[in-house]
């Protein structure tokens, strides 16, 4: 590990098999990232399995059920930026903590909800706690991890969406179908609590120095404003944001309305629908370390593999959808072509990602994150299951996941293509600089 000083900031340059902490350190830091994901993603997605019960306890329709899940992320962009503030400037593992906390309560809060307007606005609060959490892990991880292996344990975190949403899915409608759904919002806050005590004393990174106005130098901007024209001036960047909104957009839809659209097209019992878009979504479990591991040997031998990986895995994940809504009919059939295309959407997931962070300073990679997850959300996940929703009133729901797939699939291939063509030019122009532990 070499270490140099620049305009009063910190440089450190690790050879690529070094840990910033001990491994023992970084495993189990690492592991309380892990399990708060599943958790944050168990919160997001709990209420795709109450929805049934909901619906016919309040008579809402389809796209006043795609708003409660649009209500969460409207949350999230509101809070993203001042969440990514907190992270670069006090604490990743401190506000990750905090943030665990304080979702736990909110989504604990929708339990007591009389209406829907009353849910929507604890669902929104959920996604205010969670504005920041995904962006402080993803730069933490960055840091702590040997570069050889930063994919992989990108990849491995991301698992921890697809376990959290089949968790949520599976146990939202065990817990209904013997309880009430409002008993499921409850027991399922509880252990954020828990886990985020443990991560608030994990150890961090010391924050990089910030410059005075006008130094030179590989450091990172002053101010939020220079942080972000930097970020937008690197031309990759924005496209592998739309992608993930695409991706975003293409997986919230279908997940959220997948319990729906069993029962009502093939008559599946709704605790029989959530187990198996449960079991779906545990695909990532698989495709997300799997699809990370080859990306980080493929990029070994050839440097814009994070990207090409991507842009054949969402082809794939498309074209299985695609057949999946448009053309199959048996049950059986169009469920296998749902696992292989969850399976392919968290195998591409992990390449984009670390290009997220390895084209910006290490001062700044929770605002790239940040951004990464605005568009995310903004373009794919808030729009997503709400115009799906509204499709389906209009025609029906099976059409309404066809046109969510096929629109937000084309899209994210293509914004990888165009991200592509810039990558290995934004990538020689950064310096390779670290963080010191903390």
């Amino acid at each position: 590990m070499t270490v140099s000083s620049e305009a009063g900031a910190t440089k450190v340059v690790l050879s690529e098999g070094e840990f910033l902490f001990s491994k023992g350190t970084t495993i189990r830091v690492f592991s309380l990232f892990f399990v708060m994901m599943i958790l944050d993603f168990a919160d997001r997605m709990i209420v795709a399995s109450l929805l049934p019960s909901i619906k016919a306890e309040w008579n809402i329709t389809d796209a006043q059920a795609g708003l409660l899940n649009s209500a969460l992320f409207v949350g999230m962009v509101i809070f993203s930026i001042p969440a990514s503030i907190a992270i670069d400037r006090w604490s990743r593992v401190k506000t990750a903590a905090l943030m665990g906390a304080l979702w736990s309560f909110a989504s604990g809060a929708g339990a007591f909800a009389l209406t829907l307007s009353q849910l929507a606005m604890s669902r929104a609060a959920v996604g205010v706690a969670q504005a920041g959490y995904t962006p402080a892990a993803a730069a933490w991880i960055m840091a702590a991890f040997p570069k050889r292996r930063v994919q992989l344990a990108l990849g491995t975190f991301s698992a921890g969406q697809p376990i959290g949403m089949a968790l949520g899915v599976a146990l939202g409608g065990y817990i209904t179908s013997h309880y009430g759904w409002r008993h499921a919002l409850g027991i399922m806050a509880i252990p954020g609590f828990f886990v985020a005590i443990l991560l608030y004393r994990a150890r961090d990174y010391k924050n990089p120095v910030l410059p005075a106005a006008g130094q030179p130098g590989a450091v990172p901007p002053a101010t939020v404003r220079a942080s972000l024209a930097r970020i937008f001036k690197t031309p990759t960047l924005p496209w592998i944001y739309v992608n993930s909104a695409m991706v975003l957009m293409q997986m919230a839809s279908v997940a959220y309305f997948l319990p729906s659209f069993l029962t009502r097209f093939h008559g599946v019992e709704l605790q029989t629908a959530s187990y198996m878009t449960g079991s779906a979504v545990l695909m990532g479990i698989i495709g997300a370390p799997l699809g990370g591991w080859i990306s980080d040997l493929w990029t070994t031998r050839y440097r814009e593999a994070k990207v090409v990986f991507a842009m054949i895995t969402a082809t794939l994940s498309t074209l299985f959808f695609g057949i999946a809504f448009g053309l199959a009919t048996d049950l059986m059939v169009q469920y296998g072509l749902v696992l292989g295309a969850v399976f392919m959407i968290t195998a591409g997931a992990s390449g984009p990602l670390a290009v997220s962070q390895e084209l910006v300073h290490p001062g700044i990679r929770a605002l790239s994150m940040t951004c990464n997850a605005l568009a995310g959300h903004l373009l794919g996940s808030v729009p997503g299951p709400l115009l799906t929703g509204i499709i389906s009133d209009h025609t029906d729901l099976k059409f309404a996941l066809l046109c969510a797939a096929m629109f937000s699939g084309t899209v994210a291939v293509l914004s990888l293509y165009l991200a592509k063509r810039n990558y290995l030019r934004d990538l020689d122009n950064m310096p390779r600089l670290e963080v010191a532990a903390d």
